[in-house]
């Protein structure tokens, strides 16, 4: 079971550091208004989601939600590419999941602004072929070196903006 916005006075400090800070929508071209609450939907397996997807077109830019550093680059059976990242704080760690592919020099180490492309969105691993979505998931966690042992936290009532789907500058 994840933590909401009003949960325990541990997570208090940490969830109002989320506040302030406020998550980009990771997922260029998705507004705030359209990201369905998938959070706690049951999953096979008596599971719970404790994540939310955000459909999108195949190849959508998946961006860094906040300004951090890269923990993980990699590949797992239910997540297909992933990356996993964390804030600038140590306070979360984030990941995101059914990458087409990678963006461009990301590794373990390196520093991310808010915005930056970690990579495309996609169907790998578990996701269905036909529904290409980004599996965004957030947890709060007192050791990022153990990013897959924090508590979920259910991210949308934290998404404050959104990016358009071509950066300002950029061709189409």
């Amino acid at each position: 079971m994840g933590i909401s916005p009003a949960d325990t006075p541990a997570a208090d400090a940490d969830v109002s550091w989320l506040r302030r800070t406020g998550l980009l929508v990771p997922v260029r071209g998705v507004s705030v208004t359209a990201i369905e609450d998938s959070f706690d939907a049951p999953r096979d397996g008596g599971r719970r989601h404790d994540a939310v997807d955000i459909p999108a077109p195949r190849g959508t830019p998946v961006v860094a939600a906040v300004e951090g550093s890269v923990l993980r680059v990699g590949t797992n059976p239910a997540g297909g590419n992933v990356v996993w990242l964390s804030d600038v704080e140590r306070r979360f760690a984030y990941y995101y999941a059914h990458l087409d592919r990678f963006g461009k020099g990301l590794s373990a180490g390196t520093h991310v602004l808010r915005g930056a492309i970690v990579g495309f969105v996609g169907t790998t691993g578990n996701a269905p072929a036909g529904l290409p979505h980004l599996h965004f998931q957030v947890m709060r966690t007192t050791d990022v070196a153990k990013w897959w042992t924090g508590t979920p936290v259910n991210p949308v009532p934290f998404l404050t903006e959104s990016l358009p789907v071509t950066p300002a500058g950029a061709r189409r």
